[in-house]
């Protein structure tokens, strides 16, 4: 019980960290935050690389690995 429990939670984490790339990606792509865009790029990055790391780490998969 306990690890489903673990486990729905990381999935539920790992879900809002792609609605966060999602949202840094549309920044990325909008002109007047141009100013931004290494701070963006950065945080996209590092984001990615979170959501990977716990994928490979929990054996999850990425529904957007999948479509690839």
């Amino acid at each position: 019980m306990a690890e489903t429990y673990r486990k729905s939670k990381i999935e539920s984490f790992c879900q809002r960290l792609e609605v966060r790339i999602r949202t840094l990606r549309s920044h990325l792509k909008q002109t007047d935050l141009s100013d931004k865009h290494d701070f963006l790029q950065g945080q996209l990055t590092a984001l990615e690389l979170v959501l990977q790391e716990l994928n490979v780490e929990f054996e999850l998969t990425n529904e957007s690995e999948e479509s690839s």
